[in-house]
């Protein structure tokens, strides 16, 4: 539901400890809805599932960035649940576990849903025992998988997930409480998963998994607010984390973790006093929360954080008139007065191409799709949004 009181297209915060801007968009097709499981592929973004007080579902809507639409697609398979967990690898999102809770049924079943065709692909059951509120994620082409809960059990074990033999192996496991309605996410070649709840204590602990040497580590903990039910997302391959409750305070704190200090840095907060329970994917230079709960039991509001303010050097106003063409095809044109820094993101906020640049740059080895472009003198940043389309 839409709150009126907020009805300008950009909310701007440029305070001296904070940075980004949240913007609302129009609300999400799918209905008031909480417990949601999300993922992104290129330049699109999907929420399955969820929960709206009384009914699981098992649809499937698709987001599409470049025109800000939303697409029903083919819903999951193996039926309506809440709390899933989904990740994604390459041109596929995989959707995991939940619970059915009006049936009573918990869910260790792995299903692919391939964009292209628009078809799900049942896949090899996580080898655990069925469970609800876990944290997904992947890290170069393996996705990985933990904590969650079941008939009062809370769960600390890990697994990896190989698609190419669809098979999973135990790894270390998460060396934290066992605990659900933690939060997860991949940075710099290493997982994150940190907050949650077991047996009535939230947490704001955080540790970091190497898949190379199958270890944890324990990292700063967020902020001075224990929560779960929170949100996180990745953008430019840095973790960020904000939301959730206690008992019964609720948080809109958002932070981003910077992984060579180990320190969690504070953003711009969510304009409302209130955002838990919902679901958040990443596109290029942003990310989107979905439905949730919030001043009301259930809403479907649509929120984008967008990196358009930065505290460390003078920021421009976001715009895409600096390049042309745009949609590009080969080349893009950038309009700027001497040799310049640039960096392109992709749909996921992953680094594609960085370097320097006068007048052109040479787009011709991206797939078509949206991405970021970031442009920097050392002085002053600007930002903007382009289209491959051949």
């Amino acid at each position: 539901m839409r709150h009126t009181t907020l009805a300008l297209a950009f909310l701007f915060y440029s305070t001296a400890f904070t940075q980004g801007t949240w913007t609302q968009f129009p609300d999400y097709p799918g209905g008031q809805r909480y417990a949601q499981a999300a993922f992104s592929i290129g330049d699109k973004g999907y929420v399955c599932t969820g929960f709206n007080g009384s009914q699981n579902t098992a649809a499937l809507w698709e987001y599409d960035a470049t025109t800000s639409t939303w697409t029903e697609k083919a819903p999951l398979p193996g039926g309506a649940r809440q709390y899933a967990s989904a990740f994604s690898i390459g041109d596929t999102g995989y959707v995991l576990c939940g619970w059915d809770n009006v049936n009573e049924i918990d869910y260790n079943d792995l299903w692919a849903y391939h964009p292209g065709t628009n078809t799900w692909e049942q896949k090899a059951s996580l080898p655990g025992v069925p469970r609800y509120a876990g944290v997904a994620f992947s890290i170069g082409g393996i996705g990985y998988f933990g904590t969650g809960a079941a008939n009062a059990t809370w769960h600390n074990d890990f697994y990896a997930y190989d698609p190419t033999t669809d098979t999973w192996t135990e790894k270390a496991d998460f060396p934290g409480n066992p605990r659900r309605w933690a939060v997860g996410f991949a940075s710099e070649g290493k997982g994150y998963i940190g907050t949650g709840e077991s047996s009535g204590i939230r947490y704001r602990d955080f540790y970091a998994y190497d898949p190379e040497s199958n270890t944890w580590e324990q990292r700063a903990s967020l902020g001075t607010n224990n929560r779960r039910q929170a949100f996180a997302f990745t953008i430019n391959d840095q973790g960020y984390v904000g939301g959730g409750v206690d008992f019964v305070e609720n948080w809109n704190d958002f932070n981003r973790y910077d992984v060579g200090s180990d320190t969690w840095v504070p953003v711009t907060p969510f304009p409302l006093s209130v955002r838990r329970n919902g679901a958040s994917f990443s596109v290029a230079d942003s990310a989107y929360l979905v439905g949730g709960n919030g001043q009301l039991p259930i809403i479907d509001e649509v929120w984008r954080f967008g990196l358009d303010i930065n505290t460390a050097i003078t920021e421009r106003k976001t715009e895409s008139n600096f390049m042309h063409p745009n949609p590009a095809n080969d080349v893009l044109w950038i309009d700027v007065p001497a040799q310049i820094r640039y960096t392109i993101l992709d749909g996921r906020g992953a680094t594609v191409d960085t370097g320097r640049a006068f007048g052109t740059i040479d787009v011709s080895a991206l797939p078509t799709g949206l991405y970021a472009l970031v442009l920097d003198d050392g002085t002053a940043r600007q930002t903007g949004r382009f289209i491959i389309a051949r």
